[in-house]
């Protein structure tokens, strides 16, 4: 496998010609790789902006009174938090990897959680105008063009074919697996840099040009940025680029030469060297800081989010064509969690990855991306083998590297933003093949066939897009009301960096509290909240910690869940939620009266410390430990 490949193997048409007899769709093609790579690239960029706009319509760009996903609760809330978060404890002289603002007074570990600090400071400005839900929508919305732009420049440079990149660039940016994580996850979602990694490894490996160092610290700029937005799709990222540069190794080790070594070498010096530089006190802060998680953030190593191997042929809902009677099946994969099914390519797609293998099997560069995307592929399916959602007891690769402590809190099923990137590369590659046996000139005998076959590679083509496309708009929903005494002076009664005791208390995936907290603008702390904590037992959890007294935990915590099943109400409990006041530094407990179950936590609430006043239509206990020691010398004793 020669390592000058793609420059050699894969140059598209740059021949900017009139329309030829042979089509319109030629003379257009022609047309297209004509266009300078700037221009064309600002013409690509505009068209998947106004793609974008499709995707949570009727949701604008930086909207404020709506949100994407099924409910603006649970990890949606929780990342409107985190981008509140980081800038606001930076500007507060707070340290953004921890925080007791929320699970008071044990407090959160947020290095190990997806807070996105480099995505937090970008958005600062918008968070401190208009609020955090403005930044969320933004980013889940810029997601989509930034990471289809970048790309179809990464394709266009190594490939040289603006058609092949722009199709590259909207297969990768509009992926079933972006159309899932769109649903939520914008850590997961905002995805440009990753492609970028990858070609900065190709410029230090293959092509070899300008200086090492330059390019090192590319490289390293570019994993850093990319540990601040997400730290698992760097590690994910790193870890395919290693097969990849394994492989690669191996293919060409007999074309291994001193100087091409040494620049690898230099590179690599100043990547690491710099990376280790930045990165240094948050991973410490994530190892050996307040609340260090030590273990699968996951709380488990066998997760159920991982690839069935029907899912790369076998739709589910989330897909614009889902046969029903497939649909059900697909539904089934990743244990019903339709945001983690991102494998889906459909059985055209498939056709057309299986074509260009074998039409262009004598193609080293081709051969090589088939064989990283097989190695992706297989690292998503987790540490067991699934077909059908059904369990063959096959060890894969996974098993061993979950072991590895860095590695064991990763969801196998992420790889399918990787294997989304190499599935494009081919796809360009096979483009490219197409647009120079098209440019050639067929013999008077060879016309009828090639005209056969164009028509059925477009009927292909066009089957293979139709079946890959999201179904679109994706879902998007109201924010919640919030009472006006968290956005009036009423707020102001409450002592700044008091503990503040809310109803319904924020256990996930119910965590309405947590945005008064952020309209409040971070003035009080909170008990409960909705981070990936360590227990008192030291056991990973993403429900809030269990504060003393537990019996209090346990029913407000289910008050709060809309459950059933409660802990008995009596004297001994109006006792320990007293006890609950003092342990905890609660300075206010406020409770919304329009909440599931607010009566029978009001029951408990003026059992233990008396009645409330109204304020902002919120019902307020202001001093609430003054008032609880009242509420007990006037109980009858015994």
């Amino acid at each position: 496998m020669s390592v000058d490949i793609p420059g050699d193997e894969l140059r598209g048409t740059t021949t900017a010609t009139a329309p030829s007899p042979q089509g319109r769709v030629r003379a257009f093609i022609a047309r297209s790789e004509g266009i300078s790579p700037m221009r064309f690239a600002l013409l690509a960029f505009g068209i998947y902006l106004i793609i974008s706009l499709v995707v949570y319509w009727p949701l604008w760009p930086g909207s404020t009174h709506m949100t994407v996903g099924g409910c603006a609760c649970g990890d949606v809330m929780q990342e409107m938090w985190f981008l509140k978060w980081t800038p606001w404890a930076l500007v507060h002289g707070h340290n953004p990897f921890f925080t007791n603002w929320m699970d008071f007074p044990r407090g959160a570990n947020l290095a190990s959680n997806t807070t996105m600090p480099l995505l937090a400071l970008v958005t600062a400005p918008l968070t401190w105008l208009w609020g955090p839900v403005a930044s969320y929508n933004l980013l889940m919305w810029l997601s989509f063009p930034l990471s289809a732009i970048t790309c179809l420049y990464v394709v266009r440079k190594m490939m040289h074919s603006n058609v092949a990149a722009l199709i590259a660039g909207f297969m990768y940016g509009f992926s079933p697996y972006m159309a899932s994580q769109g649903l939520g996850h914008v850590f997961l979602v905002f995805v440009p840099i990753p492609p970028l990694i990858f070609y900065a490894l190709y410029r230090i490996l293959v092509v070899q040009e300008g200086s090492a160092r330059r390019w090192g610290l590319i490289l390293a700029a570019l994993v850093i940025c990319q540990f601040f937005i997400s730290q698992e799709v760097a590690v994910l990222t790193i870890i395919v680029a290693f097969f990849a540069v394994v492989i690669l190794s191996l293919a060409n080790r007999h074309m291994i030469e001193r100087d091409r070594v040494h620049y690898v070498v230099q590179s690599g010096l100043y990547a690491v060297v710099a990376t280790v530089v930045i990165l240094a006190y948050p991973v410490y802060c994530q190892l050996f800081g307040p609340q260090a998680i030590h273990g699968a953030a996951h709380g488990t190593t066998h997760s159920p989010f991982k690839l069935d191997l029907l899912g790369t042929v076998v739709p589910d809902q989330l897909q614009a064509i889902h046969p029903g009677f497939l649909t059900r099946l697909g539904n089934g994969f990743m244990g019903t969690d339709l945001t983690e099914n991102g494998s889906y390519l459909g059985l055209p797609l498939v056709v057309v990855l299986g074509l260009i293998m074998w039409t262009m099997r004598r193609n080293r560069w081709v051969l090589y991306i088939g064989a990283v995307l097989g190695v992706t592929e297989v690292l998503s399916m987790g540490r067991r083998f699934m077909v059908a959602n059904h369990t063959i007891r096959v060890p894969m690769p996974w098993a061993a590297l979950a072991k590895i402590p860095i590695f064991e809190t990763i969801l196998a099923s992420r790889f399918a933003l990787l294997a989304s990137f190499f599935m494009v590369l081919l796809v360009a590659a096979g483009v490219v093949q197409w647009i120079r046996w098209a440019d050639e000139v067929p013999g008077a005998r060879r016309r009828d066939r090639r005209r056969m076959v164009n028509w059925a590679l477009s009927a292909l083509a066009v089957a293979s897009f139709a079946v890959y496309i999201p179904r679109l708009p994706i879902m998007t929903v109201p924010m919640p009301s919030v009472p006006s005494f968290f956005t009036t002076a009423d707020d102001l009664q409450i002592p700044a960096g008091s503990v503040v005791l809310p109803f319904p208390v924020t256990a996930s995936p119910y965590s309405i509290a947590m945005y008064w907290q952020i309209r409040a603008d971070f003035r009080w702390k909170m008990i409960g909240g909705e981070a990936i904590i360590l227990t008192p037992r030291g056991h990973v959890t993403g429900q809030p910690a269990a504060t003393r007294p537990t019996a209090v935990t346990q029913y407000l915590e289910n008050l709060s869940g809309a459950r059933t099943r409660l802990p008995t109400f009596n004297t001994v409990l109006v006792e320990r939620m007293r006890e609950f006041l003092f342990l905890n530094q609660v300075g206010t407990v406020v409770l919304d009266p329009s909440a599931p179950n607010a009566n029978k936590a009001l029951t408990l609430f003026i059992a233990a410390f008396g009645p409330p006043q109204t304020e902002g239509g919120m019902d307020v206990w202001f001093h609430v430990q003054a008032l609880a020691r009242k509420a007990a010398a006037a109980a009858p004793q015994g």
